[in-house]
């Protein structure tokens, strides 16, 4: 594994040391299950979706036990975000990449890949887009599939309380406190020796909601109304 240069590496410590100060200044940032966090992949780190502020609150949480961005993970972003250069930019340097979220991005699932080969870690959000009542919603299935079929290991974690510092529509943060907490590492090894159909695949992404939804509190736990997905009741 090649050596990480000393600037990239003082550069996102510094990144990481400045959102670190907003965050727990700010937001009054707490970390919870810290026990869990660790440095080496392949991992998937899978977290509930509720705000603009949790991949960077994410971020200061990881970086604050020695897991830095675009060192050790990379976090999958919507392409939305790369529109603007500067932007872009800065956020790819700190290892975001974009994903099309209306179509099957190849692109985006070679770069998840090939972090995973490279025994890194993947921050991903599997409800594929912020809630808009602070509930967890369903999962994508396409996580799950990975996880199975690369035998993947996941960290679950829950962001708390952006919903309120931070929520849909709102154009500036507001001065609530926000909590990360992270779950034990489990893997889908019950579905591991199985037929991949969609249905399977469909009720390990419940599964893995689970292991975020005890995370949460009560009221952000409920399942989302019914779309028509298969297994959608499972749980």
């Amino acid at each position: 594994m090649p050596e990480i240069p000393l600037r990239r590496r003082a550069y996102t410590k510094l990144v990481a040391n400045l959102f670190g100060a907003y965050y727990k200044l700010y937001h009054h940032l707490r970390v919870q299950g810290a026990e869990h966090i660790r440095a080496q992949g392949p991992l998937f780190i899978v977290i509930n979706h509720i705000s603009a502020l949790e991949p960077f609150a994410l971020g200061v949480a990881l970086a604050d036990y020695g897991v830095l961005p675009g060192i050790h993970y990379w976090t999958v972003s919507k392409k939305e975000l790369f529109q603007v250069p500067l932007i872009a930019a800065f956020i790819r340097s700190l290892g975001m990449f974009p994903i099309d979220r209306e179509r099957f991005d190849m692109v985006a699932m070679r770069t998840l890949l090939n972090v995973l080969r490279d025994n890194k870690i993947v921050a991903i959000a599997p409800e594929g887009t912020r809630s808009p009542t602070g509930k967890l919603q369903a999962f994508q299935p396409v996580v799950a599939k990975i996880a199975i079929t690369r035998r993947v290991p996941i960290l679950p974690a829950a962001a708390i309380g952006s919903e309120k510092a931070m929520p849909v529509g709102a154009k500036f943060p507001h001065p609530k406190p926000i909590t990360i907490r992270f779950g034990p590492i489990f893997e889908l090894s019950e579905f591991y020796n199985t037929e991949l159909t969609d249905e399977i695949a469909d009720r390990a992404s419940w599964v893995m909601r689970a292991h975020v939804a005890e995370l949460l509190p009560e009221w952000m736990r409920e399942v989302p109304p019914p779309s028509g997905r298969i297994g959608e009741r499972k749980i």
